[in-house]
């Protein structure tokens, strides 16, 4: 296959901004995808590859396997190594086990579903996920297990018989991924490979058509590769956390990628600036560099109070590179000439790939059975009482698949006269409440939506959310036997955003994002006005049904996993960073939430109508506290522990009505 170097450099338009947009540097909003140019450009080279050797009647399956595994698994091994030796050292229990599971899904190359199957608020914080970005690896690979047989299959069939099944493919997996992406099934459609599979399905159908060897004009040539390359930067620029994708949104840089790799050759004006040394060379790179940013990001974040300053972001680059160059160098080029043949070496790669993966399985097993390792830091009380409700996986719903309101969880007692509403913030509340009433063989009814909103009055994009909201209040406000209802939201994580890495800082996300598109007409002001208006209803439509609401105030938040708060430095020391009696200021709780407080203080509060308030059942005057009486008040950084909520519930209003 003939060299372009020009290829390379794209590799280094694609890199770049994935690792920006992962530092969170202004300007590159949209640098994920990245990924997805890497998918077409090695779509294309792979098809290439294979198609010469088929031509030639050279094709064979153990080869192509064998230097897929030089490729990817020497400088993966080396990355591996050093993140798995830097977790030990830094990483607490909980978040080391979490580990330890998604080492043995990186090596097997199912990380994708790993990550798909564990996101969620029990998963670690994405951005202090070590491995995450592996899940583009993963979907590769499992890409590379079936097309190449699939090409050698239907080889004998023609190039143009092929083509049109991998068209007809390419189409299928697009709609699959533009339907999850509208029905809201964000991280099935992130993740796995069905609705990624027409990215690299793209790059294949480069090579097959030839479009490169098409006789255009070189004005046309020209106009196409720079049509190309600006649809990337404005996909780099403009796209965000909040764009659909992948869906038909990523047809602007697939579409860009492939006029780049099929027009821009060396003599067009975006080859030459493609293939100047500086990208060449920071593509030659792109795979370590694409490795190492993302463990060395995970822990500073991890290490750090808030959003770690540029200037350390900065430095994690420059040792990314510097690693980068290291492992190019020392391990992928070893691997890769030609001089290291199996005959002479000791083992073949694929019996050195057989016994990488399985040594990585073994360090997987340990880390998980033993739990993370909690002895690293030393015995800790509050680590033991780190616990959500029991309920909280059988009862508390999310996505599409939720049980109908009449079949919702039901516990402790036979009678069943209380009930809870809302989001995951009255998970724990729930439980706690409902073994209050336990005694007095009196049940609850627990309504939960991850993530959900008051969405009476609108539609949101989360999958299900409006949905279940609609069903779950009708069901409740009809349903006679229910007297008293528990009402709570996470209010700010829809209003203003995550303060998750923005502690001091207070994050200002316009919620109208998170709106369906018939309501974009709105600004954010308004879509907050609109959640206030919904929430309000709620309540008066419950009392109105004869019901007394029991409406919960914000939960103070921590400005980490309360797991993070209670491990030092590292295995060597370092003490805490946070005081955990004296944790968050009080300040910042209401500055914080200085919107929903006064909406909710606006409401007159009677008999019917009662406030729960965690702030001033769970904080001292000026600071709220992280843990009381040897016991963790939370069990992440905005969620309250079975102690935390059982502390809230026994010391609030609502004892009244449980005497």
């Amino acid at each position: 296959m003939h060299y372009r170097k020009e290829i390379d450099g794209l590799r280094a338009i694609a890199v770049i901004p994935v690792i920006l947009f992962h530092a969170g540097i202004f300007g590159f909003s949209g640098g994920y995808i990245g990924v997805d140019i890497f998918f077409v450009i090695s779509g294309y080279l792979i098809t290439t590859i294979i198609l010469d050797e088929l031509s030639q009647n050279k094709f064979s399956i153990k080869n192509f396997y064998e230097r897929r595994a030089k490729r990817i698994l020497p400088a993966l091994s080396a990355v591996l190594v050093v993140t798995t030796f830097l977790a030990f050292i830094f990483m607490p229990a909980n978040l080391l086990k979490s580990y330890a599971n998604s080492l043995m899904s990186v090596v097997t190359f199912t990380s994708n579903f790993h990550f798909f199957t564990t996101s969620g608020y029990f998963s670690t914080v994405s951005d202090q996920k070590p491995l995450l970005h592996t899940w583009s690896l993963a979907v590769e690979e499992q890409f590379y297990l079936f097309f190449p047989i699939l090409l050698s299959y239907l080889w004998v069939k023609g190039k143009k018989q092929i083509t049109k099944i991998i068209i007809i493919l390419s189409m299928l997996s697009l709609l699959l991924a533009h339907f999850l992406a509208v029905k809201g099934y964000a991280d099935a459609n992130f993740y796995l490979i069905f609705s990624r599979a027409w990215e690299l399905f793209a790059g294949a159908l480069i090579a097959l058509t030839s479009i490169q060897s098409v006789h255009i004009k070189n004005w046309q040539r020209e106009s196409l590769g720079i049509l190309g390359l600006m649809l990337i930067v404005y996909s780099i620029c403009f796209f965000d956390d909040h764009t659909l994708f992948p869906s038909f949104y990523a047809l602007v840089p697939i579409i860009g990628t492939v006029l780049i790799i099929s027009f821009s050759t060396i003599d067009t004006l975006v080859g030459r600036f493609l293939g100047n040394r500086l990208f060449v060379g920071i593509g030659l790179i792109s795979y370590s560099l694409y490795l190492w940013h993302q463990p060395f990001f995970a822990f500073l974040r991890l290490k750090s109070i808030g959003e770690p300053e540029p200037r350390l972001f900065f430095a994690a680059i420059f040792l990314t590179f510097l690693c980068a160059l290291l492992s190019y160098q020392y391990v992928e080029k070893p691997f890769r000439r030609k001089a290291v043949k199996a005959s002479k070496a000791r083992f073949t790669i694929l019996q050195y790939a057989s016994i990488s993966i399985v040594f990585f399985v073994v360090i997987g097993l340990i880390g998980v059975s033993q739990r993370g390792f909690q002895s690293r830091f030393g015995d800790s009380s509050y680590v033991q009482s780190i616990k959500f409700s029991p309920k909280r996986k059988q009862c508390h719903y999310n996505g599409h698949n939720f049980e109908q309101p009449k079949n919702s969880c039901q516990y402790f007692g036979k009678n069943v006269t209380w009930a809870t509403f809302g989001d995951s913030h009255t998970v724990e509340p729930a439980y706690a409440l409902a073994k209050a009433l336990e005694p007095k063989d009196t049940g609850l009814l627990h309504l939960s939506f991850s993530g959900c909103v008051p969405s009476l009055l609108f539609d949101v994009k989360d999958a299900g959310c409006t949905n279940w909201v609609n069903e779950a209040f009708s069901y409740l406000e009809a349903n006679k036997s229910i007297e008293h209802v528990y009402l709570g939201f996470n209010y700010n994580g829809f209003l203003f955003g995550s303060h998750r890495n923005h502690y001091p800082e207070l994050p200002n996300k316009d919620p109208s994002l998170l709106l369906t598109d018939q309501y974009s007409y709105l600004n954010a002001e308004e879509t907050r006005e609109l959640y206030w208006q919904g929430l309000s209803q709620m309540v008066e439509r419950l009392i109105t049904s004869g019901k007394i609401v029991y409406l919960q105030y914000p939960i103070p938040e921590l400005p980490a996993h309360i797991s993070t708060m209670l491990t030092p430095f590292s295995i060597f020391g370092g003490g805490l960073r946070y005081n955990l009696h004296n944790t968050t200021t009080a300040d910042y709780y209401y500055i914080r939430n200085q919107y929903i407080l006064e909406k909710l203080d606006s409401l007159t509060y009677n008999e019917q109508l009662i406030a729960i308030k965690p702030f001033e059942i769970l904080c001292h005057t000026s600071h709220c506290p992280a843990v009381n009486d040897g016991k963790s008040l939370y069990f992440d950084d905005g969620h309250l522990s079975v102690y935390g909520a059982t502390r809230l519930i026994s010391e609030s209003n609502i004892t009244i009505s449980l005497k």
